[in-house]
């Protein structure tokens, strides 16, 4: 079968090709095992300059193909236009054109697009425009209500299909009566892998890290820092973290104000890495309020590393993570609920270490790439 892939934004700022965000890893291996299984894989991405490069997880075997990008976007570390805004006209004619263009020059069996409401749209508005390629489109999460409901609507119910691979987002969308095929799929990253035959230290580490944003949760990881750092001297209580446009206050004058409170700044110094980092945790703290994408991959990654891990009790970190046996589930309004959840972690070393067993025991067997070759085949078969 020959497949070709959009995804809007897939090359990054330089130096940062093995720092990927999960919308895209997530397809592009994907992508990769279709090609050993015998597919004819293509990727359609939006142009990029010379100041950006493709990730490391993107299969060298597959034929990259550029398009016009239809908004103006930040980088990784800046903001320049709002999230979702800055949409340009003719840009996204252009790039309209040009996909439909590739799929006919090509022969495409299926289109299969990659990303949220508004590449859906754009996959339904390739079908209202003539493209006769049938097009699928994978969501990450919902959003809704929309802006333009009535326009949207006809949109949806022109793609093919659309499928997912968590049950939250699957049930969002079917309260907006729009049905959702479930895809499974496994985790890219393996801390352990990664980190090879390199020594490990002490597992006596507390790590958040993430973005240090509110959004993330990062001031709630700041006030149990505060509260627990004193009370547990034998532990460190670490932030993992890049520069961020609007880094949550408190974070450095914690690292001065203790002893056991450190801050690691991407791109790491020598000898620091975030696999590393991982293993010498005992405790992962993901506090989010909004989850970018479903499943939010650093949350499963803690867990494939075999680290007890506190999530926000929020959509899909439900299927992440099982409350008690696994890692905690805490809410985000108080620093109260993940302070003592933590605290209660601690007090139980040996306790969390037993939960980080279990954790990697459970993502082997419920979070695996086994089924999603055979999961997507049959979509793409069955709207041919």
């Amino acid at each position: 079968m020959k497949i070709g892939n959009f995804i809007s934004v897939v090359a990054g700022e330089k130096g940062f090709e093995h720092n990927v965000s999960g919308h895209i890893q997530v397809p592009l291996e994907g992508m990769a095992r279709l090609r050993a299984a015998g597919h004819d894989v293509h990727l359609i991405t939006n142009e990029y300059g010379e100041g950006r490069s493709l990730p490391a997880c993107l299969d060298p075997g597959i034929p990259v193909h550029r398009v016009a990008d239809s908004r103006k976007r930040g980088g990784i570390l800046t903001r320049d236009s709002e999230q979702g805004r800055g949409l340009r006209f003719a840009s996204l004619l252009r790039q309209v054109a040009q996909i439909k263009k590739i799929c006919h020059e090509h022969e495409f069996d299926v289109l299969h697009l990659h990303g949220y409401n508004r590449t859906a749209h754009l996959g339904g508005g390739l079908r209202l425009l003539g493209l006769r390629t049938p097009t699928v489109c994978t969501v990450f999460a919902a959003y809704f209500p929309e802006r333009l409901p009535l326009i949207t609507r006809r949109l949806w119910k022109r793609l093919d299909a659309v499928v997912a691979g968590t049950d939250c987002v699957v049930e969002h969308f079917a309260r907006e009566g729009i049905t959702v095929d479930r895809f499974r799929h496994g985790i890219i990253r393996d801390p352990r892998a990664e980190h090879g035959d390199a020594e490990i230290g002490p597992r006596r580490r507390i790590l958040f890290w993430r973005d240090p944003s509110v959004e993330n949760g990062a001031d709630l990881a700041v006030a149990a820092y505060r509260t627990l750092a004193p009370r547990y001297p034998q532990f460190d209580f670490d932030f993992a973290i890049r520069p961020h446009w609007d880094q949550v206050p408190g974070i450095d004058e914690l690292e001065q104000e203790f002893d056991n409170v450190h801050v690691h700044r991407f791109p790491y110094p020598d000898g620091v890495t975030l696999p590393g980092l991982l293993l010498e945790s005992i405790c992962v703290i993901q506090p989010m309020r909004h989850l970018s994408i479903n499943p939010q991959l650093v949350i499963a990654e803690s867990l494939v590393a075999g680290i007890a891990t506190i999530a926000s009790d929020l959509d899909s970190n439900r299927e992440l993570v099982r409350d008690g046996v696994t890692g905690r589930l805490v809410g985000t309004t108080d620093p109260s609920d993940l302070t003592q959840a933590l605290d209660e972690l601690l007090a139980d070393p040996e306790g969390t270490l037993a939960m980080g067993q279990a954790a990697m025991a459970d993502m082997a067997e419920r979070w695996n790439w086994d089924h999603l070759v055979g999961d997507l085949e049959a979509v793409y078969t069955r709207i041919r």
